[in-house]
């Protein structure tokens, strides 16, 4: 390579490569800086060295929004297949999944384990045979862990007092109820909202995440068990008139038993579906790999 070409090589490094595909894909300086976990400002300032470097706006202003300029649409699928193939260059010359040994610790609500974990469970077995992994229940002392990188990932979004963690939406869902089948409030559909305050609820552990979200529907309920196992409550459910409400995915899972039924509950916001981890973790290539395969399976869960 020649010393002229070298030169050109030293103005884009890896950090501004990674910057421009994010720009490229969003076309958002605070969204972009959200995902990158770097300041707005920093990301401006990419943007001005990445101006200069490539001798084009890349990204413009048209009316309230931020648009891709034509040069920019013409390198973004470039700048992509780049990216990609430094990051496969990375984990086929440096990661041999049967051969690592390692002990990956999951934080999660029983909302998760029917679905996402034992997926994830799946393809460990499969493509890294002598890993272990650990379950951990969703509580305030675990997130604390998490933030001081004792536990690797968590399924779910972090409160907000939470500091010093990384984190990603996946997409969100829908939430649903379920009960035994010919529960009676499946009778009066029409005015659930009415009706639904008459039974009990039951909490599963973890579930204290999304009391925002359910309370404006059923905050006045009793509470007939807090902080239950899934499996209880599954038990409880079909001896009782208690209800359970949940993402629909995992309400779903819950259906294919033919001793319940559910409904879902337009009247209440979707629930985020997220991944956090501990800050850091992902410059461990094996954990970076986890993290993917935690995002892949989440992704397809929410969008199938």
């Amino acid at each position: 390579m020649r010393n002229d070409e070298f030169k050109k090589l030293q103005l884009l490094d890896f950090n501004l490569l990674k910057t421009l595909l994010v720009l490229l894909e969003e076309k958002h300086i605070s969204k972009s800086a959200e995902l990158l976990y770097i300041t707005q400002p920093a990301v401006s300032k990419q943007l001005a060295k990445l101006r200069e470097v490539f001798e084009d706006p890349l990204l413009v202003r048209v009316g309230n929004r931020q648009v891709l300029t034509p040069k920019a649409l013409k390198i973004h699928a470039e700048v992509t297949s780049v990216c990609n193939k430094i990051r496969d260059l990375i984990a086929s010359e440096s990661l041999d999944l049967q051969e690592v040994s390692q002990n990956v610790s999951i934080m999660f609500s029983d909302y998760g384990s029917s679905s996402w974990v034992s997926q994830v469970v799946r393809e460990i077995a499969k493509s890294a045979p002598n890993v272990t992994i650990t379950c951990k229940s969703w509580s305030e002392e675990n997130i604390q862990k998490l933030v001081r990188g004792d536990i690797h990932f968590a399924l779910g979004m972090l409160p907000k007092h939470a500091e010093d963690h990384e984190s990603e939406i996946l997409g969100h869902l829908p939430n649903a109820l379920v009960a035994r089948k010919n529960h009676p409030i499946f009778s009066s559909v029409a005015d659930i909202e009415q009706s639904i305050i008459k039974y009990p609820l039951i909490r599963i552990k973890g579930s204290h995440q999304y009391d925002k979200s359910y309370n404006t529907l059923v905050g006045e309920n009793v509470i007939l068990i807090d902080e239950a196992s899934l499996w209880l409550a599954l038990e409880t459910l079909s001896s009782t008139d208690a209800i359970l409400i949940g993402p629909s995915k995992f309400v779903a899972d819950i259906t294919l038993q033919s001793c319940y039924q559910s409904i879902e509950l337009p009247m209440l916001p979707n629930i985020p579906i997220s991944l956090s981890w501990s800050v850091g973790i992902t410059n461990d290539l094996f954990l970076q790999w986890m993290k993917d395969k935690l995002v892949e399976i989440g992704r397809k869960i929410v969008d199938d």
